[in-house]
């Protein structure tokens, strides 16, 4: 299969270089296998009528200042199968620094068959339906999907689609995961709006742009950067917490045997967007901090920012996500006849900015005047037996992804995982999974911080909507669709963000079966 996979791939020819390019490598942790994978629809509702043309022009303009300029690179495969940015010595209509594609209709958002049907915020818990459908009116015909849509083509690194009512206005964003992750997303989204509304002194330098800022982290340090490669850690450096549990040799074969036989016998899977309003999230947290009302101090992460009385800490995040674990898990068609010891994993996405910004060898720069528009992110990795997942209250469960995350966080953890990532990148082209052989993985992503609802384009706005509640020129619904060509993200969820209205928005990817279960769940709930 794979003959003939490389044979017909190796019928598509790259656009001859344009020798006034500029040519700059991927940062290492950009172009990795996983990324090269992913393909990402971002699509947001404004429930008013945007000046395209101001839109587009804004986006365009911060790409030809200095730095930014490389988001608008062309993306090509060098001999030695590494990804370069080929950065064109000036944009022009032949060769834009975004692909833009605009649809215009005359109606309302309400009378259109499809685009009336995007979710909308619920007074309670509920559960949207699948949401790829909405690529028809959300994403171009020519959209593209994958790494050789790319590399193949003279496409530029961000697609940029429109879709106009006489009411509102649907804003699609696309990539390639190697070009940002969510908080590269929320710089480029700032800076998007300053530009729109004249403020360029606000727009920040874009920091590493013809250089590698993340070159070094998980080198040994022992070691010179020459040999970034060659990186077994030496005696000195901290081990990762979670290195004793790390699959290797047959558990790894049967852990990927697993895997791939559930995906093979069960193909059908979707995704699908769930409305968390903010008095289900109240009383969740109320029942989440009663739970930890007579834990010891010495077990749970703390508030200590009041140096007179301390109290256990749990965020939004961490109690959405033990919701989250107790609901999928049981939902999943293999939970009624589960060993009451078997591993549940959770892998809960970290993002390292701050870390690697604020603990020494400091590897990006402090304060608003640099944007690092990139990857840096890594899982921090929580392990649960099925009952005591089941057993253990809310707050318990919150508290135990809590401290996990308080304990992985750590500047010398995020060093240490990230050599045993660069040992996985090296020899298999993925990250290292911690756990057993038989255990059941669930991720989630929490956007918050990027905050996507926040977005300002009132500086757009031609003539506001009719939703009521909805803030002008700011989204009213923000989702993120895409492509995984290959690479399954099944059980994977996303806290896409909080609304202006409170509420939360959370997506997953489920089989229809799992998506049956947890809806049951969530009505009941309700």
């Amino acid at each position: 299969m794979s003959f003939f996979f490389n044979f017909f791939k190796s019928k598509l020819v790259a656009p001859e270089r344009v020798p006034t390019d500029t040519v700059i490598p991927l940062h290492s942790w950009d172009d990795t296998k996983t990324n090269r994978k992913l393909c990402i629809y971002f699509s947001a509702r404004f429930d008013d009528v945007l000046d395209v043309e101001k839109l587009v022009g804004a986006l365009e303009r911060l790409l030809e200042r200095p730095g930014w300029r490389k988001l608008g690179a062309r993306m090509r495969l060098n001999e030695q199968d590494k990804l370069e940015y080929h950065i064109p010595k000036r944009y022009t209509p032949s060769r834009p620094a975004i692909n833009f594609t605009h649809a215009s209709h005359s109606t309302s958002i309400s009378d259109h068959p499809l685009a009336s049907q995007i979710p909308h915020a619920t007074s309670s818990l509920s559960v949207s339906g699948n949401i790829e459908r909405f690529r028809d009116i959300l994403t171009p015909p020519d959209q593209p999907s994958k790494l050789e849509d790319w590399i193949y083509t003279d496409r530029a690194q961000l697609q940029l689609h429109v879709v106009s009512f006489t009411d509102a206005t649907l804003v699609t964003l696309t990539w390639l995961h190697t070009l940002l992750d969510a908080m590269g997303r929320n710089q480029l989204l700032r800076a998007w709006s300053a530009m729109l509304e004249g403020r360029e002194q606000d727009i920040p330098d874009l920091y590493g742009y013809d250089f590698d800022p993340l070159a070094t982290l998980g080198a040994p340090k022992s070691l010179p950067d020459s040999k970034l490669e060659d990186n077994d850690a030496d005696e000195e450096e901290e081990p990762f917490v979670l290195a004793h549990k790390m699959l290797k040799g047959w558990k790894m074969l049967l852990f990927a045997f697993r895997f791939v036989w559930d995906l093979t016998m069960h193909r059908a899977e979707h995704q699908r967007m769930i409305c968390i309003p903010p008095s289900f999230l109240s009383n969740l947290k109320t029942s989440a901090m009663a739970d930890l009302k007579n834990i010891s101090p010495l077990s749970i992460v703390m508030d200590t920012s009041n140096p007179s009385f301390s109290k256990p800490f749990l965020s939004d995040g961490d109690i959405l996500a033990a919701w989250w674990l107790r609901t999928l898990i049981p939902s999943q068609p293999w939970s009624h006849r589960a060993s009451p010891r078997k591993t549940i994993a959770f892998m809960n996405v970290f993002g390292m900015r701050s870390v690697l910004t604020t603990t020494a060898p400091a590897l990006l720069p402090p304060g608003p005047g640099t944007a690092f528009i990139s990857n840096a992110v890594m899982a921090i990795h929580s392990h649960f037996t099925f009952q005591g997942l089941l057993s253990k209250p809310l707050g318990l469960v919150a508290a135990q992804i809590r401290t996990d995350l308080a304990q992985q966080s750590t500047r010398s953890q995020v060093d240490a995982q990230a050599r045993l990532m660069r040992n996985g990148w090296r020899d298999s082209g993925y990250a290292p999974v911690y756990g057993e052989s038989d255990m059941a993985i669930a991720v989630i992503s929490n956007w918050t911080k990027g905050r996507m609802f926040e977005t300002d384009f009132s500086a757009a706005v031609v003539s506001g909507g009719r939703r009521a509640g909805s803030m002008r020129g700011r989204p009213s619904y923000v989702q993120a669709d895409g492509c995984a060509n290959g690479f399954s993200v099944r059980n994977s969820g996303c806290v896409v963000g909080r609304d202006g209205e409170g509420n939360y928005w959370v997506s997953a990817m489920l089989r229809p079966k799992v998506w049956d279960e947890v809806e049951k769940a969530i009505r009941r709930m309700a």
